[in-house]
């Protein structure tokens, strides 16, 4: 979980009063949003984002577009601690308005 912590930029955010964290439940597993992209323009930002999908053991499913050889096959055996750590809302985390 460190590598991708390190090597991409992990994106929680509020929708409307929702709380979405970067690392959450999915399905049967776990879920990580990373940052794909962001274009810039004036005050306006468009984001995208690209996903880590894990099954319930932490064994990576889904890699983003063009790290699969560099997670897959992989495990990540720190998932549920880092599902607590994200879990928390952030007050700061970018709005994402309706």
């Amino acid at each position: 979980m460190a590598e991708i912590e390190q090597r991409f930029n992990l994106a929680s955010y509020w929708f409307g009063d929702r709380w979405c964290p970067a690392v959450s439940s999915y399905r049967d597993g776990y879920r990580i949003r990373v940052v794909k992209s962001e274009t810039r323009r004036g005050p306006n930002v468009s984001t995208i984002y690209d996903y880590f999908e894990l099954d319930a053991d932490g064994t990576v499913t889904v890699a983003p577009w063009g790290y699969a050889r560099d997670y897959k096959p992989g495990r990540i055996v720190d998932i549920a601690a880092a599902l607590d750590r994200y879990a928390m809302p952030q007050p700061d985390a970018r709005r994402i308005g309706l």
